[in-house]
């Protein structure tokens, strides 16, 4: 077993220990304690990463198919999550992670869809960075959503039941998903613009979909975020832009790489 393997296995293994420790908590309808978060969140995070290092960095480049990048997005997630559970409470989104983060390692590690390492042109890898960086923080954006989708139904219905009595007050999980889509926005920006500063033809064929479906997620969370200031949006209004903005956003870049590797094997 290479170190790949290994410290892959290690990840999968801690994530899968941090998840159960949270949904006993929760079972339990006690709000997740900080240490449960971070103590075994941050054990998977550092064998995530040293499992990423092995699979990303070859001696041809960079390895950025589907399932590595998914991977780090998921890894980079994590990090977030447990940084942001220093000051807010954000434990819970941990349980939505912390399985994700351990499903796209196997996944990594063992499905080969034939995309072929190459190194990165000067200023591409800022361009990369930046929107791993965005999927990720708009990926835990969608995550809050969905959760204040439940939280909102369940309060127009009368009666908060399950875990939901230990989630924060609707006001502050609305708060939260708004940090989480300005940060996510600026992200988003930052990687655009470098798109367009260091990818040679951005609309080339194989590129025109991807940079066209990602323009229509940063409007759409424009309009959400313009509304937000402007008119007060708020509630399922939010949600609904929301998981529409990432919606197009997954399509623009997993739908389409899952087209060119697994079907025209580009």
């Amino acid at each position: 077993m290479n170190l790949s393997v290994i410290s892959g296995f290690a990840a999968f293994a801690l994530y899968l220990v941090a998840c159960l420790i949270l949904y006993r908590q929760y079972r339990g309808q006690q709000r997740p304690s900080r240490a449960s978060v971070l103590i075994p969140g941050s054990l998977a995070v550092l064998a995530h990463g040293l499992c990423l290092w092995q699979i990303i960095l070859t001696s041809h480049g960079l390895q950025l198919g589907v399932f590595p990048v998914a991977s780090t997005v998921a890894f980079t997630g994590a990090i977030v999550v447990l940084l942001s559970s220093l000051y807010r409470p954000f434990e819970w989104i941990s349980a939505l992670v912390y399985p994700f983060a351990a499903l796209t390692i196997p996944a990594m590690l063992w499905v080969n869809t034939g995309y072929i390492a190459h190194p990165l042109a000067h200023g591409l890898g800022m361009h990369v960075l930046f929107s791993i960086l965005a999927y990720a923080v708009l990926a835990i954006a969608a995550c809050q959503a969905v959760l204040l989708w439940v939280q909102d139904r369940q309060l127009k219905s009368g009666h908060i039941r399950g875990v939901m009595r230990v989630f924060p007050p609707i006001q502050v999980m609305e708060s939260m998903l708004f940090e989480a889509i300005w940060l996510g926005q600026i992200l988003l920006t930052v990687a655009i613009l470098s798109g367009f500063l260091y990818v040679d033809n951005l609309f080339a064929q194989n590129l025109a979909h991807k940079s066209v479906l990602t323009l229509v997620s940063w409007v759409v969370f424009s309009v959400l975020l313009t509304g937000r200031y402007l008119r007060g949006w708020r509630g399922r209004t939010a949600i609904r832009f929301t998981l529409s903005g990432f919606a197009v956003l997954l399509v623009a870049f997993f739908g389409s790489q899952l087209v060119l590797e697994f079907i025209l094997k580009r």
